[in-house]
């Protein structure tokens, strides 16, 4: 990522100019290409954690490579959308109601980027999904201790709280999970009121980015060697990009970016969104395919706030088109009323009779 600085308005200009440049196909392809690496992928993941892997020990019954249909699908996929994202041609879009002027001589980078509402509630339904992991993670404690009480006399379940077990370490992780979801719900806001992604949610993406840390962090240090065909892999993957995807937008959206920022932010949130489908979608099918359901009690219940990365990375994606600029310019106008003359008072309008005497000849 680098040092994140502001960069002058000349140097915004120049690399939009640079990201909007002409190509062969138009960068909107790379939504198509999207849709079709997502949907072979997850295909692809369930068939292969329902027939050719073994939940015991989280690798694959046949290792070979070529048996590996889901990486072969992304890395071909990935290698496409990067040569769509890289080739193809995009055009600044501004919006229809606004004019095409800039009468208050605003710099660039005060100028509005607007985000349609589609992303505001993908960021409504992260912090739903936020809330309901917080929720589960009671409930599981609850009734893992429920199971220690029908074990103890009645003295000793009387004293026994239904919260044993709850640490600082869990208050913390849940404390950020809180300050997270709130500006998902601030990030909404702005975006309904039309003031898009603003600094202060910019600089809270890096809470994100730390809960997501700290969730690989525990992912390694509870499976010491992940293996390349362990099932944590690709939750992995994505938590690594939606970071990366979310670093990138607020350089973007705080006047930080690089002259690959554009790239890297489309780039890392197809990413995300296709790596947080293959490790979340998968595994919910399979519970509920009733064949076979006993080799698959030892699978990992992907958290459900995984499914938020699926469709928030995507929705801010679908803003750019990879590359488009949404700018806001302020109007002349209010509706259809143009600015005009404010009527005179009458008393001014009326010209009085002037006596003119004749002046004499000299």
């Amino acid at each position: 990522m680098g040092r994140m600085k502001q960069i002058s308005a000349e140097k915004m200009r120049k690399n939009g100019a640079k990201a909007n440049k002409s190509g062969l196909i138009t960068k909107k392809a790379s939504m198509g290409v999207y849709l079709i690496v997502l949907l072979l992928a997850v295909a692809a993941r369930t068939m292969q954690l329902y027939s050719n892997t073994d939940f015991n020990t989280g690798l694959y019954i046949d290792s070979s490579p070529m048996k590996n249909y889901t990486m072969i699908v992304l890395l071909i996929g990935f290698v496409l959308l990067a040569a769509v994202l890289i080739g193809g041609s995009a055009k600044d879009k501004v919006i229809d109601s606004c004019i095409l002027i800039n009468p208050m001589r605003l710099r660039y980078d005060r100028l509005k980027k607007k985000i349609p509402s589609a992303a505001g509630f993908s960021a409504l339904l992260m912090a739903l999904l936020i809330v309901a992991e917080i929720i589960f993670d009671f409930v599981q404690l609850v009734t893992s201790n429920k199971e220690i009480v029908k074990t103890l006399t009645p003295d000793e379940a009387e004293d026994y709280s239904m919260l044993t077990g709850y640490s600082w370490g869990m208050f913390f992780y849940h404390f950020l999970m809180l300050l997270v979801l709130l500006n998902f719900i601030f990030m909404a806001v702005n975006i309904f009121k039309g003031d898009g992604i603003s600094p202060g949610n910019c600089a809270a993406f890096s809470l994100y980015a730390m809960w997501k840390i700290i969730d690989m962090m525990s992912i390694i240090s509870d499976h010491v060697a992940v293996s390349r065909y362990s099932e944590y892999i690709y939750e992995i993957f994505s938590y690594m990009t939606a970071v990366l995807f979310f670093m990138n937008t607020a350089r973007f959206f705080n006047g930080m970016e690089k002259k690959s920022t554009r790239f890297w932010m489309c780039m890392t949130g197809y990413a995300a969104s296709i790596f947080a489908a293959v490790s979340v979608i998968p595994r919910y099918i399979l519970l509920i395919i009733p064949t076979d359901y006993d080799a698959r009690l030892s699978m990992s219940i992907p958290k459900i706030s995984d499914i938020g990365i699926v469709f928030m990375t995507i929705t801010i994606i679908a803003v750019f088109w990879s590359t488009y600029v949404y700018r806001v310019m302020p109007r002349l106008n209010i509706g259809k009323r143009r600015w005009s003359r404010a009527p005179m008072n009458k008393q001014y309008l009326e010209i009085e009779n002037i006596d003119v005497k004749p002046v004499d000849k000299l």
